[in-house]
């Protein structure tokens, strides 16, 4: 079979890009922006309905590209997941480190679920590949890039051209991605397969950079670690002391809790009869005394302005100043980074 160089898929790409096959489509179902409610049940992220892109068509030659079995890469600098410079030598996603998985502080938000990789020269670009399932609702993100036009795209190789196609941030297909902080995009999977991820530099290269990507569920799963809630309280006297911590901007802003413990943290004394308790939304969440556990807490949204309180339930401790730790579990709707959400539009170039 002939060999076909990575400059070859480079130029072949260039041309497509400039010429799309198909305009890609961005469909809003409906605007179910789930705000200001403590009470968003698990059930309901399922049920929100989130704007879509449509898939394109992939013309002859990027298929024959994708199809390709001795395409010859650039060798670039590498990095964990070189060489893979092509669809014959694509990564496999499953195996790429994923940043964190946890909520620790305020400051993981935006490495939540990501994986991390990098562009190393003009003529690189890096691919991957994973599996999907048809009829679930997944999101794709390329974040870390600054306002630079690097992109991401998703192909799908069938077994034709007709049942072959892909999805692509890159401007050239739809302008609101142009200089975007972040290219990010929601679909429903039509087939159950093998796809490939492309990200490349979409010719706005300065210098090598990591970047930051997502390719998954719609909806995901993640911990929380031993979370400070930034503040604290002396305790003292029959009443519940309180503070306040805002939470709004430490998660995704739809999301379910599925557990939450609250755990103790003295910077002077301490008690081992704490009441305590969670409050937001017009809804307080309390613990049983001697069990971090806070009850019935299940399905709020964690990502709000919340009060903690605490009291030695026994009235035997007084001049203790403790503050809360939160361990726990929560689903939410993978989402940009606050900031950095665009204004998808309807439209055909």
């Amino acid at each position: 079979m002939k060999k076909i160089r990575l400059l070859s898929l480079a130029m072949v790409c260039s041309m497509l890009f400039c010429t799309p096959v198909m305009a890609a489509e961005i469909t809003t179902t409906e605007d179910a922006v789930i705000e200001n409610n403590p009470e968003v049940v698990t059930e309901s992220l399922e049920s929100v309905k989130l704007e879509e892109m449509s898939p394109m068509s992939l013309s002859k030659e990027q298929y024959d590209v994708l199809s390709g079995d001795e395409i010859q890469p650039y060798v670039t600098t590498p990095d964990d997941y070189e060489e893979n410079d092509s669809p014959a030598t694509a990564f496999p996603y499953s195996k790429v480190e994923t940043l964190t998985t946890q909520v620790t502080s305020n400051n993981d938000l935006y490495r939540l679920g990501m994986k991390s990789a990098g562009l190393h020269s003009e003529t690189d670009e890096d691919w991957f590949y994973t599996s999907l399932t048809a009829g679930e609702k997944y999101f794709v993100d390329l974040r870390n890039v600054g306002r630079r036009d690097w992109y991401i795209e998703l192909y799908y190789l069938g077994e034709d051209l007709d049942s072959s196609y892909f999805y692509s941030t890159n401007p050239e297909y739809n302008s609101v991605y142009k200089g975007a902080a972040e290219k990010y995009f929601y679909f429903t999977a039509k087939d159950t397969g093998k796809f490939y991820i492309r990200i490349c530099s979409g010719n706005d290269w300065v210098d090598s950079m990591y970047y930051f990507f997502y390719v998954g569920p719609a909806i995901q799963t993640f911990d929380i670690v031993d979370m400070p809630t930034y503040g604290g309280v002396n305790l003292f006297g029959t009443a519940y002391q309180t503070y306040t911590c805002d939470l709004r901007n430490a998660f995704p802003s739809k999301t379910a809790i599925i557990n939450i413990n609250l755990s103790d943290s003295f910077s002077k004394g301490t008690c081992s009869h704490l009441s305590k308790y969670m409050s937001a939304g017009g809804r307080t969440y309390y613990n049983t005394p001697g069990d971090n556990a806070i009850k019935s807490i299940t399905n709020a949204s964690i990502g709000q302005l919340w009060t903690f309180g605490a009291k030695c339930s026994q009235n035997t401790h007084s001049g203790v100043h403790w503050s809360g730790r939160i361990n726990g579990k929560f689903k939410c709707i993978m989402e940009p980074y606050p900031g950095n959400e665009l204004v998808f539009k309807k439209y055909f170039m």
